[in-house]
């Protein structure tokens, strides 16, 4: 499923961008997950996703670029990202 984003950018490069943020910013993928579940419910949601890539990477993507890394990352099908799937998916692009 990686890569079939629309837009410029796919979920490959996307993921890399928020892996390059982490090292950038001395995160950890803890400190990462914690910027984006902004409502502390322990899953990372289509706009979290969006905001938090917005604000730590700086780019703006489509609601189907959203959509596109969330059925990339997520592997129990529940339309959110976990801690664990994030960490996957980091360690995936690197």
């Amino acid at each position: 499923m990686a890569g079939t984003g629309d837009g410029n950018m796919n979920v490959d490069e996307i993921l890399k961008k928020l892996s390059s943020a982490l090292a950038e910013k001395q995160l950890s993928v803890a400190g990462l997950f914690s910027q984006l579940d902004t409502d502390n419910d322990g899953r990372i949601n289509g706009p979290e996703l969006h905001k938090g890539i917005k604000i730590l990477v700086g780019d703006f993507l489509s609601p189907g670029q959203v959509s596109s890394i969330i059925q990339s990352v997520d592997s129990n099908s529940d339309n959110r990202i976990d801690m664990y799937e994030l960490r996957i998916a980091l360690e995936r692009v690197n």
